[in-house]
C-alpha cells in the first residue's frame, strides 16, 4: 500500500507561538505597586479568519480583542499577522488534567530519546500528521527512500494503533544520528493519522506532550518554538490537520513546565 505523506520543504520561520508573561508583582507592605500588564497569548492569523472568529475561538470579547491590538476596522487582517489575545496565559485554555501517561511509559519515552547529545543544537519543534489512516516509521522510511528523500524524513513517529501501538514513539535514524531533515535546528515529529478527518487519540496526545516536554527540558527550546507545519510562513497547508488540538498542546506543555518549576522550587 502506498502512503501519501505530508512533506515539508519550507523556510525556518514560525509565526504561530505563545509567549509566557512574567508573573504579576506582589504588593509590598505599606503601599501598592504598579499593575502588571495582563497575561496574553499570541495568535497567527490564518486564511479566512476574522476578528469575530478568532475571538470566538479563544472565548474573548471581540471588542476587547480589537482594542488591545489597536484596530478599528474588523476586516483589516493579513495572513501571518500576530494578534495579542488578552487574558489567557494565566488561565489555561483547557483545565488541568491528571498525568497524561503512567510513569512507566514516560520512562520508556525518555529511554528511547536518550540523554542530551553534547554538541547538538535543536531550537524548534515542528509537528506534522502523516495524512494517512495508518502507517509507521518503517513504512514511511520505505516510501521516503523510494522518493529519493534519504529515508525517513521525520525524527520521531507516533503510532495510532494501526501498524504500531497507539501512542508508541518510534525513533528515526535522523534522531539517532542527530541529522537535520531540511532545516537546521528543527526537530520533526509526525503523528500517524489524517487529522482533517480524524481526531488525535488520547494515547498519541499523551505521548506527544511527554516527548516534547522532554525535548524542551534537554535542549534550549522554548514554548513559542513549538509549532505546526502550517504555522511556518509562506506555506499553504493544513498540516497537521484541522482537528489537531494545537492550543490544547500548548496549554498542556505550559502546565507541565509550571509543575516542573514548582517541584524544582
Amino acid at each position: 500500500m502506498k502512503f501519501l505523506i505530508s512533506l515539508i520543504l519550507l523556510p525556518a520561520l514560525a509565526v504561530g507561538c505563545a509567549r509566557v508573561p512574567a508573573r504579576p508583582p506582589v504588593a509590598p507592605l505599606g503601599g501598592p505597586v504598579s499593575p502588571a500588564p495582563p497575561p496574553a497569548l499570541y495568535h497567527a492569523v490564518e486564511r479566512g479568519q476574522t476578528f469575530y472568529r478568532i475571538a470566538k475561538m479563544y472565548g474573548v470579547d471581540v471588542g476587547e480583542l480589537m482594542r488591545v491590538n489597536h484596530r478599528e476596522d474588523p476586516g483589516a487582517l493579513e495572513v501571518g499577522e500576530r494578534l495579542l489575545i488578552p487574558g489567557l496565559a494565566s488561565s489555561p485554555l483547557y483545565p488541568p488534567a491528571a498525568p497524561l501517561l503512567p510513569e512507566m511509559d514516560r520512562r520508556e519515552i525518555r529511554r528511547r530519546v536518550g540523554p542530551k547529545r553534547e554538541g547538538s543544537v535543536w531550537k524548534t519543534i515542528t509537528v506534522h500528521h502523516s495524512a494517512t489512516r495508518q502507517g509507521s516509521a518503517k513504512l514511511f522510511d520505505r516510501d521516503h527512500t523510494r522518493r529519493h528523500m534519504g529515508g525517513l524524513f521525520y525524527h520521531f513517529v507516533l503510532g495510532n494503533g494501526t501498524t504500531t501501538d497507539d501512542g508508541e514513539v518510534e525513533v528515526g535514524w535522523r534522531w539517532k544520528r542527530q541529522v537535520k531533515a531540511n532545516r537546521p535546528y528543527d526537530i520533526q515529529i509526525c503523528l500517524v493519522g489524517d487529522f482533517n478527518k480524524q481526531q488525535v487519540s488520547d494515547a498519541q496526545f499523551g505521548s506527544l506532550v511527554t516527548l516534547i516536554s522532554l525535548l524542551m527540558e534537554q535542549y534550549p527550546i522554548s514554548l513559542k518554538a513549538v509549532r505546526r507545519h502550517e504555522d511556518i510562513k509562506g506555506r499553504h497547508t493544513e498540516c497537521p490537520g484541522r482537528h489537531f488540538p494545537f492550543y490544547r498542546l500548548l496549554s498542556e506543555l505550559k502546565r507541565q513546565q509550571d509543575l516542573a518549576d514548582t517541584h524544582a522550587g
